[in-house]
């Protein structure tokens, strides 16, 4: 059953995109507004679907390629669904969908060619669920970063054109875009360093690789904030180091 939730978690955040394109081409008013549901209703497949794994397991189901890809989606759900709405962000889903999409489909993918099967560990370690489970939400955060910052970018471009279409009048003020986009970077950067600090009390310590990247990642979205608050980058510039850090971000994930 796990790959039956699955493939539906992953066409219901490809309708939601769809139905929003749809939506902006015929220039209907609130084109998101199923967005909610739809990533309600997405992530209630991917629950179940880390429940069976889950249970397969007898751990977090982060033991393969496919499942962290799933466990990072489910992040940038759970994030957008507790925040995007306090940062008026309502639009953030809509964006957050094809990304989603492709990011499971690489995990149906992965799982109909190899599905590795059960990989219990010999003892469970909580420091270890802990360290995985804040990590992957810490690239929850830094997704929707990434993402908002394709936002900004989006309307900046839109409103240099100076025929802004209707998606320009959709998508929340510039100001909130930027706002917003820095508290991801630090809710992210501060559940990273939870994550971190969790692998130092693991009964089995991660390897000198797996610390050097999560390392890595902590530090070039330290350094992002750190500069940011000392020389207040511009929005575009931020925006842009936004996306470039989740890229990062996520070629690294293979070695963590």
């Amino acid at each position: 059953m796990d790959d039956l939730y699955l493939i539906l978690a992953t066409l219901a955040f490809l309708g939601g995109f769809i139905l929003a394109a749809v939506s902006w081409r015929r220039d209907e008013d609130r084109p998101h507004g199923l967005n909610i549901p739809i990533a309600i209703t997405g992530l209630v497949f991917q629950c179940l679907f880390l429940q069976v794994r889950g249970e397969m397991h007898g751990r977090c189901p982060i033991t393969n390629g496919a499942e962290v890809l799933v466990f990072v989606s489910w992040s940038i759900v759970i994030m957008y669904l507790a925040l995007g709405r306090a940062f008026r962000l309502s639009l953030l889903g809509v964006f957050s969908m094809p990304i989603i999409f492709l990011f499971q489909l690489f995990a149906i993918l992965y799982l109909a060619i190899n599905d590795p099967g059960p990989r219990p560990p010999a003892q469970l370690d909580p420091w270890l669920e802990l360290h995985a489970a804040m990590s992957l939400l810490a690239y929850g955060a830094f997704g929707l970063a990434g993402i908002a910052g394709v936002m900004y970018l989006v309307q900046d471009r839109q409103l240099k054109s100076h025929q802004p279409g209707r998606l320009f009048y959709s998508l929340p003020p510039i100001r909130y875009l930027s706002v917003a986009l820095v508290r991801l970077l630090a809710i992210g950067t501060l559940l990273l360093s939870v994550g971190i600090i969790a692998a130092f009390f693991m009964e089995d310590k991660p390897t000198p690789l797996h610390l050097l990247v999560s390392g890595a990642v902590w530090l070039a979205y330290a350094l992002l904030l750190a500069v940011h608050a000392w020389r207040r980058l511009p929005p575009k510039r931020l925006s842009l180091s936004s996306i470039g850090a989740f890229a990062f971000a996520l070629a690294t994930l293979s070695a963590l």
